[in-house]
Protein backbone atom coordinates (compact mmCIF):
# COMPACT_ATOMS: atom_id res chain seq x y z
CA UNK A 1 0.00 0.00 0.00
CA UNK A 2 1.85 3.26 -1.03
CA UNK A 3 0.81 6.78 -0.08
CA UNK A 4 1.17 8.92 -3.03
CA UNK A 5 1.47 13.01 -2.86
CA UNK A 6 1.88 15.31 -5.72
CA UNK A 7 4.57 17.71 -3.79
CA UNK A 8 3.56 19.89 -6.43
CA UNK A 9 0.22 20.60 -5.04
CA UNK A 10 1.57 20.37 -1.83
CA UNK A 11 3.98 23.20 -2.17
CA UNK A 12 1.18 25.65 -3.68
CA UNK A 13 -0.78 24.95 -0.47
CA UNK A 14 2.13 25.36 1.83
CA UNK A 15 2.88 28.41 -0.39
CA UNK A 16 -0.35 29.90 -0.03
CA UNK A 17 -0.57 29.02 3.78
CA UNK A 18 2.83 31.46 4.08
CA UNK A 19 0.35 34.42 2.55
CA UNK A 20 -2.13 33.76 4.78
CA UNK A 21 -0.31 33.01 8.39
CA UNK A 22 1.79 36.66 7.55
CA UNK A 23 -2.13 37.97 7.15
CA UNK A 24 -3.20 36.51 10.27
CA UNK A 25 0.01 36.64 12.75
CA UNK A 26 -0.15 40.10 13.27
CA UNK A 27 -4.22 39.71 14.70
CA UNK A 28 -3.12 36.76 16.72
CA UNK A 29 -4.16 37.16 20.63
CA UNK A 30 -6.27 40.35 19.71
CA UNK A 31 -9.56 39.49 17.45
CA UNK A 32 -10.04 35.91 17.12
CA UNK A 33 -8.69 34.14 20.31
CA UNK A 34 -10.23 35.20 23.37
CA UNK A 35 -10.59 33.51 26.44
CA UNK A 36 -13.22 30.58 25.31
CA UNK A 37 -14.33 30.96 21.63
CA UNK A 38 -17.25 29.85 19.90
CA UNK A 39 -17.08 30.44 16.49
CA UNK A 40 -20.54 31.00 14.76
CA UNK A 41 -19.12 31.09 11.22
CA UNK A 42 -18.69 27.39 11.60
CA UNK A 43 -14.54 25.82 10.92
CA UNK A 44 -13.77 22.78 8.74
CA UNK A 45 -16.65 20.82 9.57
CA UNK A 46 -18.86 23.49 9.59
CA UNK A 47 -19.89 23.48 13.29
CA UNK A 48 -19.65 25.71 15.85
CA UNK A 49 -16.23 25.89 17.02
CA UNK A 50 -15.14 25.60 21.18
CA UNK A 51 -11.14 26.95 21.51
CA UNK A 52 -9.25 25.22 18.61
CA UNK A 53 -5.81 24.72 18.97
CA UNK A 54 -3.69 27.26 16.74
CA UNK A 55 -0.05 26.06 15.84
CA UNK A 56 1.59 29.92 15.90
CA UNK A 57 3.83 30.76 12.76
CA UNK A 58 7.54 29.21 13.62
CA UNK A 59 10.44 30.71 11.77
CA UNK A 60 13.92 29.03 12.55
CA UNK A 61 16.73 29.91 10.24
CA UNK A 62 16.28 26.23 8.70
CA UNK A 63 12.42 25.93 9.33
CA UNK A 64 9.25 28.56 8.32
CA UNK A 65 6.06 27.06 8.94
CA UNK A 66 2.85 29.15 9.05
CA UNK A 67 0.14 29.49 11.44
CA UNK A 68 -2.09 26.46 11.32
CA UNK A 69 -5.42 26.26 12.86
CA UNK A 70 -6.93 22.66 13.88
CA UNK A 71 -11.01 23.00 15.05
CA UNK A 72 -11.74 19.47 15.58
CA UNK A 73 -9.29 19.13 18.38
CA UNK A 74 -9.70 17.57 22.51
CA UNK A 75 -7.08 18.08 24.89
CA UNK A 76 -6.30 16.66 27.95
CA UNK A 77 -3.91 17.73 30.72
CA UNK A 78 -1.87 15.93 33.90
CA UNK A 79 0.18 17.70 36.13
CA UNK A 80 3.09 16.05 38.48
CA UNK A 81 4.25 17.04 41.92
CA UNK A 82 7.96 16.49 42.75
CA UNK A 83 7.54 15.75 46.82
CA UNK A 84 10.26 14.43 48.60
CA UNK A 85 9.46 11.95 50.80
CA UNK A 86 11.48 11.39 54.65
CA UNK A 87 10.77 8.27 56.80
CA UNK A 88 11.40 8.90 60.65
CA UNK A 89 12.22 6.52 62.77
CA UNK A 90 9.46 5.93 65.29
CA UNK A 91 6.59 7.36 62.60
CA UNK A 92 3.87 5.07 60.68
CA UNK A 93 3.97 7.93 58.11
CA UNK A 94 6.83 9.63 56.06
CA UNK A 95 7.17 13.74 56.09
CA UNK A 96 6.36 15.20 52.84
CA UNK A 97 8.10 18.14 51.38
CA UNK A 98 6.99 19.54 48.14
CA UNK A 99 9.96 20.65 45.81
CA UNK A 100 8.18 22.25 42.79
CA UNK A 101 5.64 21.12 40.24
CA UNK A 102 6.26 19.11 37.48
CA UNK A 103 5.63 19.81 33.62
CA UNK A 104 1.96 19.49 32.17
CA UNK A 105 1.84 16.17 29.97
CA UNK A 106 -0.81 16.87 27.06
CA UNK A 107 -2.81 14.47 25.44
CA UNK A 108 -4.15 15.98 22.01
CA UNK A 109 -6.70 14.73 19.75
CA UNK A 110 -7.58 15.71 16.62
CA UNK A 111 -9.61 15.68 13.30
CA UNK A 112 -8.33 17.72 10.44
CA UNK A 113 -9.42 18.08 6.81
CA UNK A 114 -9.73 20.55 3.80
CA UNK A 115 -12.45 22.37 3.45
CA UNK A 116 -16.06 22.30 4.84
CA UNK A 117 -17.35 20.70 1.35
CA UNK A 118 -14.21 18.86 0.16
CA UNK A 119 -14.50 15.24 -0.55
CA UNK A 120 -10.40 14.94 -1.08
CA UNK A 121 -7.84 13.89 1.29
CA UNK A 122 -6.39 16.49 3.26
CA UNK A 123 -2.63 15.93 2.19
CA UNK A 124 -1.83 19.74 2.51
CA UNK A 125 -2.89 20.10 6.14
CA UNK A 126 -1.26 16.83 6.58
CA UNK A 127 1.83 17.54 5.18
CA UNK A 128 1.93 21.37 7.41
CA UNK A 129 0.65 19.25 11.17
CA UNK A 130 3.53 16.68 9.99
CA UNK A 131 5.82 19.69 9.98
CA UNK A 132 4.90 20.95 12.89
CA UNK A 133 5.24 17.87 14.94
CA UNK A 134 8.55 16.74 13.48
CA UNK A 135 9.32 20.15 14.49
CA UNK A 136 12.63 19.81 16.49
CA UNK A 137 11.91 23.14 18.14
CA UNK A 138 9.16 24.47 20.97
CA UNK A 139 5.78 25.11 19.27
CA UNK A 140 3.87 28.23 20.49
CA UNK A 141 0.48 27.94 21.00
CA UNK A 142 -3.12 28.60 21.27
CA UNK A 143 -5.60 27.49 23.28
CA UNK A 144 -8.25 29.07 25.29
CA UNK A 145 -7.57 26.34 27.98
CA UNK A 146 -3.98 25.32 27.93
CA UNK A 147 -2.98 29.08 28.10
CA UNK A 148 -5.31 29.59 31.43
CA UNK A 149 -3.57 27.20 32.78
CA UNK A 150 -0.27 28.81 31.92
CA UNK A 151 0.55 27.00 28.66
CA UNK A 152 1.79 28.82 25.90
CA UNK A 153 4.61 26.61 24.54
CA UNK A 154 4.70 22.22 23.77
CA UNK A 155 7.17 20.35 22.99
CA UNK A 156 5.78 17.08 20.78
CA UNK A 157 6.87 13.76 22.67
CA UNK A 158 5.65 11.34 19.80
CA UNK A 159 2.30 11.38 17.82
CA UNK A 160 0.48 8.92 15.76
CA UNK A 161 -1.94 9.74 12.61
CA UNK A 162 -4.40 6.40 12.31
CA UNK A 163 -6.79 5.92 9.09
CA UNK A 164 -10.77 5.90 9.47
CA UNK A 165 -12.44 3.19 8.41
CA UNK A 166 -14.92 4.40 5.45
CA UNK A 167 -13.49 8.17 5.55
CA UNK A 168 -10.89 9.49 2.74
CA UNK A 169 -11.66 13.41 3.25
CA UNK A 170 -10.55 13.28 7.11
CA UNK A 171 -7.77 12.44 8.64
CA UNK A 172 -7.50 11.73 13.00
CA UNK A 173 -4.14 12.33 15.12
CA UNK A 174 -3.04 12.21 17.97
CA UNK A 175 0.34 13.32 19.83
CA UNK A 176 1.65 13.50 23.28
CA UNK A 177 3.41 16.46 24.69
CA UNK A 178 4.72 18.52 27.76
CA UNK A 179 4.97 21.92 28.76
CA UNK A 180 7.82 24.04 27.82
CA UNK A 181 8.61 27.39 29.26
CA UNK A 182 11.46 29.90 27.65
CA UNK A 183 14.52 29.71 29.78
CA UNK A 184 16.06 33.20 29.98
CA UNK A 185 19.99 33.88 30.65
CA UNK A 186 21.01 36.62 32.40
CA UNK A 187 24.83 37.93 31.20
CA UNK A 188 26.63 39.87 33.94
CA UNK A 189 29.70 41.83 32.63
CA UNK A 190 31.41 41.96 36.41
CA UNK A 191 30.48 38.21 37.06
Amino acid sequence: MGFNINLKNALDQYDGLIDFAVDEAANLGFTEFKDFIIDKKGGEFNLPVFAPLVFEPLIKRDLVLPFMRIDAVTISVNRSKNIQTTAIEGRNHTIKEHISNGDFSINIDGLIADDEFSKDYPKGKLFLLKQFLNAPYSLRITHAILNRLGVHEIVIQSYSIPSIEGVKNIQKFSAQAISDEPLELIIRDNA
